[in-house]
């Protein structure tokens, strides 16, 4: 698989600044919930700018951090491994509630997202913002609880060994607004992992391209959204310039189109405010006519 790169504000394909997993992951979990905070925001919330410090960001200040911008939290601790599928039952149900989390891992060194679970493959999505090799990752239980136990170790250690999520959802009561599908998975399996990197590479390009340097891409809207509001446009105008080869109908196309959808939404991509929407109308239409075409033949 292709090395992650640098795209426009895409929270959950940001890689972490150093010492930043805990900003990071939690980024990546405001965009879940429908907030959007950078790494360097979050970290300055929570009272640790990356100027100041080289540790990282403890539990307290990922909370304080989090309800700056609108998100209560709940510590979720077992200290007793024995208990570990109490642990995985209870971040269970709150990810089936399309809310996500973070988890302490690498023996309390590395937090990371789970932003969701695949009730038919019964794994639990996982965000590393450390990995640069791929985006998300699908733990089963054993491995949750296997990544998940923090054992201490050494004569400083404080804490007993544990398994330790910030549970996350919006203090306003409103539902998440994003979630990691089953067309997501259905889409990396179908055509390999590289297949979805390729296309949220092919977006954040375009995306890059219809928006101007000086605009203003973390308050700009998602590109999934503009996907959805022209759907019926761009739809169209792939009609129009691929249509007559072989057999496949215009349902097709929409189910091609949709997974561009669900790859933009789960990547988080963002245009800047004052994006050229002709221009991006214009440079979708082209690359998914071909796109279409290819995946015709």
């Amino acid at each position: 698989m292709r090395t992650r790169k640098n795209r426009p504000f895409a929270p959950l394909c940001e890689l972490q600044l150093p010492s930043h997993c805990g900003p990071c992951s939690l980024s990546g979990c405001l965009f879940i919930l429908g907030i959007s905070a950078t790494q360097r925001q979050l970290a300055a919330a929570a009272g640790r700018p990356m100027s100041a410090f080289s540790h990282g960001v403890d539990e307290v200040g990922l909370r304080r951090a989090a309800r700056a911008f609108g998100v209560k939290s709940e510590f979720v601790l077992s200290d007793e491994q024995g208990k570990g599928k109490e642990f995985a039952r209870r971040l269970r149900a709150h990810l089936r509630q399309g809310n996500p989390a973070i988890l302490l891992s690498r023996h309390f060194e590395h937090w990371v997202a789970a932003i969701g679970y695949l009730a038919k493959q019964r794994k639990f999505i996982i965000v590393d913002p450390k990995e640069k090799q791929a985006v998300f990752f699908r733990w089963s239980e054993a491995r949750l609880l296997r990544n998940a136990w923090n054992v201490a170790s050494g004569p400083d250690s404080y804490e007993p060994s544990q398994y330790f999520a910030i549970l996350l959802s919006r203090q306003d009561g409103e539902s998440p607004k994003w979630s990691i599908s089953e067309s997501w998975l259905r889409l990396c399996e179908r055509g390999s992992a590289d297949t979805a990197e390729g296309m949220a590479n092919d977006l954040a390009e375009i995306a890059a391209l219809a928006s101007s340097d000086d605009g203003d891409i973390e308050e700009g809207p998602y590109l999934a959204e503009f996907l959805e509001e022209n759907e019926e446009l761009i739809l169209a105008g792939i009609t129009h310039w691929a249509s007559g080869n072989g057999d496949r109908t215009r349902g097709d196309l929409r189910t091609l189109y949709r997974d561009y959808t669900t790859v933009a939404s789960s990547s988080g991509i963002r245009l800047a405010s004052d994006v050229d929407r002709v221009s991006l109308v214009a440079q979708l239409t082209a690359i998914l006519s071909s796109y279409w075409w290819g995946a015709r033949f």
